[in-house]
């Protein structure tokens, strides 16, 4: 059918994006980032100091040539050496996705603290959830969370369970029944 007879034209397809697109993108605006090795051949993958994340989200997210419209997930990973904070995005429009880590070294955290991070969720309502459960299970520190508290642990929970030093604590079940899951 031709448009003459009511069928609507084809829609344009995306543009295809050069396979280190975000970060050429942030590297043109000023922000330097490190590319790590891409996942599966089709996502690409870039490291940000902490203190790049906020410029580097806001441009990315609102440029017209990246329009990265949707946080897909954050979570948190304990490496021997360092602590990440892993951001997945994903653009509509151009159908890509962008992996995002902003990593902080344990030698920079000082004895008793948490390693911290800048929080995006004023800016990604979304990231509200995904913020407060890296933090409850892996210990990172979201900075200017609006609302910073545990997600899946009760308030008072001892410790970060995904973490490589945590002590699972014996409770009454496991004293009583020692083939117990829990």
């Amino acid at each position: 059918m031709t448009e003459a007879h009511g069928a609507k034209p084809a829609e344009e397809a995306p543009k295809e994006l050069p396979a280190a697109f975000f970060g050429q993108f942030l590297a043109e605006n000023g922000i330097n980032s490190k590319r790590h090795a891409d996942h599966s051949g089709a996502v690409e993958c870039i490291e940000l100091a902490a203190k790049d994340l906020l410029p580097a989200i806001k441009l990315m997210r609102t440029s017209a040539d990246t329009q990265l419209n949707y946080l897909i997930t954050i979570s948190g990973v304990e490496q021997a050496n360092h602590f990440e904070s892993v951001y997945h995005f994903w653009s509509y429009n151009n159908l890509k996705e962008l992996v995002v880590k902003v990593i902080v070294e344990k030698s920079d955290v000082p004895e008793g603290q948490l390693p911290v991070v800048p929080s995006i969720a004023n800016f990604w309502p979304a990231a509200n959830w995904h913020e407060r459960e890296t933090y409850d299970l892996v210990g990172i520190r979201y900075e200017g969370h609006p609302y910073l508290r545990r997600l899946l642990n009760p308030w008072d929970w001892d410790g970060h369970p995904l973490r490589r030093d945590y002590k699972q604590p014996v409770d009454s079940l496991n004293d009583k029944n020692p083939h117990s899951m829990r």
